[in-house]
């Protein structure tokens, strides 16, 4: 009876493990099945294709009123440094410098993204696309939206090479931000305003022509569903129309003089009315 007890036991055991064996086997299938094959984050200065771009616009189609929830911004503002601010102005810039860099990381933006939106949630799941991907095209497709708008002549390899000979030197500079005169701080932060407008255009001038193109070709659907920064110039609320354009009319010293001033009867324009008997006294 005791062997017979024992035997049976092992079998129980036997087709126990087996029972589990093959659980395990099977788990993983059934976990592919709510995973995504492709999960491959879209770089800014990657080309996207006709075929990502309708099946991003499908996402959007899927979210009420065909738009995408609140998307958290990119594009910082100037530096606003309090007055009270005792660090020197080399670690202000770089502690600014880092912060701008981190507004461009998927992860950050993820975490304050359609947070708890089930219909976006349910949205990509069913175009086979994560919130991640979702993010990535939004940015490549804004930034080149962005590139649209820009002006003529804001040549962005310039304001580069501008922006860092300003940023350089401000770097240079030791002194704590709190032991500035009123003037000088206010033309210390008209400077770090190079911080923010640098920090866009290296993201601007990556965008890949193609892309541009592209958005350019599907301008109306795309202005109806991408965030609202990128739609408008990314450099207009930061621009300095005197650093930009310099001085509308200047006088050289030089050439200021009377004697230089010529008259003549025949380029003189003469009025012919009479004068006012009564004119108007002045007041």
């Amino acid at each position: 009876m005791t062997i017979l007890n024992s035997t049976t036991f092992r079998i129980r055991l036997s087709t126990v493990g087996c029972y589990l064996y093959c659980l395990m086997l099977l788990l993983p299938v059934g976990c592919s099945g709510n995973s995504l094959d492709y999960t491959e984050i879209k770089q800014i200065n990657e080309k996207v294709t006709e075929n990502e771009l309708k099946k991003y616009l499908k996402v959007i189609k899927l979210l009420p009123k065909h738009k995408i929830p609140t998307f958290p911004s990119v594009y910082a503002p100037a530096p606003a440094w309090s007055h009270i601010r005792s660090l020197p102005i080399e670690d202000l810039v770089n502690s600014e410098q880092h912060n701008l860099s981190q507004l461009w990381d998927i992860q950050r933006i993820s975490d304050h993204f359609g947070i708890r939106n089930r219909t976006l949630k349910k949205s990509l799941h069913r175009r086979d696309m994560s919130k991640d991907q979702f993010i990535s095209f939004t940015l490549a497709l804004g930034l080149a939206a962005s590139r649209t708008q820009l002006r003529p002549d804001q040549n962005l390899e310039e304001i580069v090479q501008k922006g860092e000979k300003v940023i350089h030197q401000l770097q240079l500079d030791k002194r704590p931000f709190s032991s500035l005169s009123l003037e000088e701080r206010h033309r210390t932060l008209h400077e770090a305003m190079w911080i923010a407008r640098v920090n866009r255009v290296e993201q601007l001038i990556q965008v890949p022509p193609e892309n541009i193109n592209l958005v350019k070709s599907h301008w109306e659907e795309l202005k109806e569903v991408l965030p609202p920064e990128f739609l408008k110039n990314p450099l207009s609320d930061l621009s300095d129309t005197l650093e930009e354009r310099g001085i509308p009319f200047s006088v050289n010293e030089a050439d200021d003089s009377d004697e230089l001033l010529e008259w003549t009867s025949i380029n003189a324009i003469i009025g012919t009315d009479e004068p006012d008997p009564k004119p108007e006294k002045i007041r």
